[in-house]
């Protein structure tokens, strides 16, 4: 059952990121192959029975015209879907047929996306040897043809392999290596789908509260653009989590909810999986007769699709019922077929590891073949410089008269070059020494810089201390002395409606006091969680101005971990960006960003506001921010368009 529910994760995974794929540019000249490209596109990830019949008249149009670049097109559109459905024998036969095409037509772009899917087809169908050996074809023909975006999806579907195998830390470096493409390209889809599977390897590890939060976070940005199909696919995660929770009577409620989605989109090979489920969960609460018509529901769906590992799981999750319910011939007969279709897989393993070992065995033969070569291409050689030095020496005997002759010219050329070579090695070694002491001054210049921002920044985090102290032990102290007096005084008068606004302003005031002493001068965070600190603070923000602003920590452990002093400054950059944004961007939401990285903490800060255009003149916050991550040798970079809101990336060292 923990194989199976990987696979549905992982299958999940591919789909998505498949889908952000296209082949070549459309055509410009035909109209009604354009419309039907466009019906595909619009509908692929809403209503896929609407996009395969869009793609079948594609492709019946592109060869009735014989255009063979959108011929390819409908080819891989038809593959796609294929592999979104769960069809995979479709997925294979349709790529595969693009991919012949392209050779004929000798063309490496497309080529990438091609072997993606047909990656993901064989992964699906548990060959997972081809799959892997497609992924290496998509990596090489994205270098070729510099496609990054094809790049990060081999890397993320890689990804999955090893989430497979359970090699988390793995994984979850090909998804880093995927996400830092997608932003390198500018493509959020695809960060959202790393944000994803960062989720599936959080639920493999047992951590469910930490993925559901990064699957609502997906799935609230899916529901706006109305993705049915990746919609489909969180609630299947949701659902199985609870699955392994054992919170079963949920898990039903959930899982049917999600099969109706699936029948909505025809996802068979989604639905065989959600069935086994709802047949595992009514086994567990007892409703026989239901769980085996689920099973035998999801068995057909199996035959049909060729799912060898999904169906070994629901033969054995069948011999368990039958055997609970002391059926013992049944439990055997279903026993032995989920034995029998396992070893199927496995001898299939075994077959492909042999050919594995004989391909590397030819390598090795022809690399033995051409070392051979080499070696005697070198003794031929050999031989020739032996033959070329005896002219040699008898062109030196003959030639001895005139050699005389011009060795002294020769010399006085030399002595005149040795002169020469002479005067510009001092030349440069002077500008040398000269560029030298230039550097030196530049970084004497830029230490006294350093130095002096540092002792400004001191002198402001002992300015805020102060104020801190003054405010609390001052004004606070005497805003406590005035409401103990007021409440002494008023005790007559408690139930009257003035005394009441009196005492609450009063507590509101100590509150307003409380908090500005504690921005000022935070408490260690090592006390109290950086990461609830800020919490804290955004909430105050949040409670008190017409702004919305949500927050994201990954890892939060990590992240509290960090230095004292690294945190310190983040908190200061943090709050001097979130007061800039409720002063100046008027916006109504914005979102904080801190992942912690090997190397680096990055802090991503968004706004949908009015934005602002880059000047030479900075105001004394920005500027402080810079000086800063100066400083600690951080990095600053800010997107910022009139009316497209605001987006800060910051990125401070963490050693």
């Amino acid at each position: 059952m923990r194989l199976l529910t990987q696979n549905i994760i992982l299958f999940l995974t591919l789909c998505i990121s498949v889908n952000h794929v296209c082949i070549g540019q459309q055509s410009k000249n035909n109209g009604l192959i354009d419309s039907l490209a466009t019906v595909y596109y619009n509908h692929v990830k809403t209503n896929p029975v609407i996009a395969k019949q869009a793609a079948l008249q594609w492709l019946e149009e592109s060869q009735k015209q014989k255009i063979d670049l959108q011929e390819v097109r409908a080819l891989y559109a038809l593959g796609n879907l294929s592999n979104i459905t769960g069809d995979y024998k479709s997925t294979i036969q349709y790529t595969n047929d693009a991919l012949v095409l392209l050779n004929t037509l000798e063309l490496d772009k497309g080529k990438a996306a091609c072997y993606n899917i047909l990656a993901s087809a064989y992964k699906n169908l548990g060959d997972y040897p081809k799959a892997m050996d497609n992924y290496m074809q998509c990596l090489s023909f994205a270098n070729t043809t510099n496609s990054k975006a094809q790049e990060a999806n081999a890397y993320q579907n890689i990804a999955t392999l090893y989430l497979l195998q359970k090699e988390y830390k793995k994984s979850a470096a090909n998804l880093d290596r995927a996400a830092n493409l997608y932003r390198e390209i500018g493509d959020d889809d695809g960060v959202l789908t790393t944000l994803f599977n960062f989720a599936n390897i959080l639920k493999e590890e047992g951590k469910f509260d930490q993925a559901r939060e990064h699957y609502k976070t997906v799935l609230g940005y899916r529901e706006k653009e109305g993705n049915q199909a990746v919609i489909a696919y969180i609630n299947i995660n949701l659902s199985q989590m609870l699955v392994q929770e054992k919170r079963c009577k949920e898990a039903v409620v959930a899982l049917k909810k999600t099969l109706g989605l699936l029948k909505a989109l025809q996802f068979n090979s989604d639905i065989a999986i959600v069935l086994n489920d709802l047949g595992v969960c009514e086994t567990k609460l007892g409703h026989k007769t239901e769980a085996i018509n689920y099973f035998n529901q999801a068995l057909a769906i199996g035959d049909e699709q060729s799912l060898l590992l999904y169906k070994a799981d629901i033969y054995k999750n069948l011999a368990q019922l039958y055997q609970e319910e002391k059926n013992f011939e049944k439990a055997l007969e279903f026993y032995q077929k989920g034995v029998t279709t396992g070893a199927e897989q496995l001898t299939l393993d075994k077959e492909k590891y042999v050919a594995n070992i004989q391909e590397r065995y030819e390598t090795q033969l022809k690399e033995a073949r051409i070392e051979l070569l080499e070696k005697e291409q070198k003794l031929s050689e050999a031989e020739l410089q032996k033959v070329e030095l005896t002219v040699k020496r008898q062109r030196l005997v003959r030639n001895t008269l005139i050699t005389g002759i011009a060795l002294a010219l020769i010399i006085l050329v030399i002595l005149r070059w040795s002169y020469v070579k002479r005067l510009k090695i001092q030349k440069q070694l002077n500008l040398q020494q000269e560029e030298n002491a230039k550097q030196k001054i530049s970084e004497m210049m830029k230490d006294h810089k350093l130095s002096v921002i540092e002792r400004y920044q001191e002198g402001q985090d002992e300015e805020r201390s102060r104020l801190a102290r003054e405010i609390h032990d001052g004004i606070g102290s005497d805003l406590a002395s005035i409401k103990i007096a007021f409440e002494h005084y008023s005790e007559p008068y408690q139930d009257q409606t003035q005394s009441k606004k009196i005492a609450t302003a009063i507590n509101n005031a100590c509150q307003d006091i409380r908090n500005l002493s504690h921005q000022l001068h935070p408490l260690a965070f090592s006390k109290i969680g950086f990461t609830s600190f800020l919490k804290d603070f955004v909430t105050q923000i949040n409670a008190t101005s017409e702004i919305e602003i949500n927050t994201y920590f990954f890892p939060e452990d990590e992240i509290d971990q960090l230095p004292e002093v690294l945190l310190a400054d983040a908190y200061r950059i943090v709050q001097e960006l979130i007061n800039n944004i409720i002063k100046h961007a008027e916006a109504t939401t914005a979102d904080v960003h801190l992942t912690k990285h090997d190397t680096h903490l990055n802090i991503v800060i968004n706004d949908n506001g009015k934005g602002f255009k880059n000047t030479k003149t900075q105001g004394i916050g920005l500027r402080n921010i810079k000086e800063r991550l100066q400083k600690i040798k951080g990095s600053l970079d800010i997107d910022s368009s009139y009316n497209h809101g605001t987006s800060i990336t910051i990125d401070m060292p963490t050693n």
